[in-house]
């Protein structure tokens, strides 16, 4: 199992984001080639080239205000592609700090922690041996203590030492030549938008500005392929999407 790891904003004070999310798509080894070549053919058909779009030019109000009507094909059709194949996503939505949080070696931040404890059960409810963590490469030097950071709760906190499913060794790629990695950047801006645009308030029947209407859409079909786990012993729920504070 591949999960492909990404992020649409940045949870610091400054950020122009309200809602950063950390999001995690889970997918089988097997379906990776296919899903990629018809990511593949999906940007040729529609762009006439195999290049990189990012969510944040992807999904903004003036695709529709200025009728870019190609972006939003692509980004309807990708979504449609990636959640027609049997795939998992969990998500943890954030709130903008308001103190900047420091990444370090020894801490691993909540949202980290709460999407690989989501994968973990995922595996172990599916019987699924063993979990890649696949990330969108930063720079060296950030990339270095996130895998630290990692290995490191997974060595020695409680909680880490007793997973089972989770390879101790992350991985990092560039997304302009892994096309998995962008579903999960698209997914995470998808989830920021309906976040931040309050859509998770709002009854369904009552959402009707053209932009808020998409990416309902598109939200809906995501929180298609998340689910939730019960503990056993707690009976705390941990959901797929999952909106936390503003402590890190």
């Amino acid at each position: 199992m591949l999960v492909f790891i990404d992020e649409s904003g940045k949870p610091h004070p400054k950020d122009s984001t309200e809602n950063p999310v950390l999001c995690a798509v889970c997918i089988k080894e097997r379906d990776i080639k296919q899903l990629s070549q018809k990511i593949f053919n999906l940007k040729m058909k529609i762009f006439g080239k195999d290049t990189e779009v990012k969510s944040t030019s992807l999904i903004r109000r003036r695709i529709l205000s200025k009728n870019m009507t190609n972006n939003k094909q692509y980004v309807d059709e990708f979504v449609k592609i990636a959640c027609s194949f049997d795939i998992r996503v969990f998500a943890i939505i954030m709130e903008k700090p308001d103190t900047p949080f420091t990444l370090t070696k020894t801490l691993i931040p909540r949202h980290y922690k709460m999407i690989i404890s989501r994968v973990e059960y995922f595996c172990e409810k599916h019987n699924h041996e063993k979990a890649i963590l696949v990330f969108d490469v930063i720079n060296p030097g950030e990339d270095f203590v996130v895998a630290k950071c990692i290995t490191n709760f997974l060595f020695m906190s409680k909680l880490g030492k007793g997973f089972n499913h989770i390879l101790e060794m992350p991985f990092f790629v560039n997304s302009e030549v892994t096309p998995a990695i962008q579903i999960a950047d698209i997914y995470a801006g998808i989830i920021r938008h309906y976040y931040e645009n309050g859509l998770d308030l709002i009854p369904q029947d009552k959402i009707t500005e053209p932009f808020e209407l998409w990416v309902n859409n598109l939200f809906l079909q995501i929180k298609n392929k998340t689910e939730n786990y019960k503990q056993d012993t707690s009976g705390f729920i941990d959901y797929g999407l999952y909106k936390i504070g503003k402590k890190f």
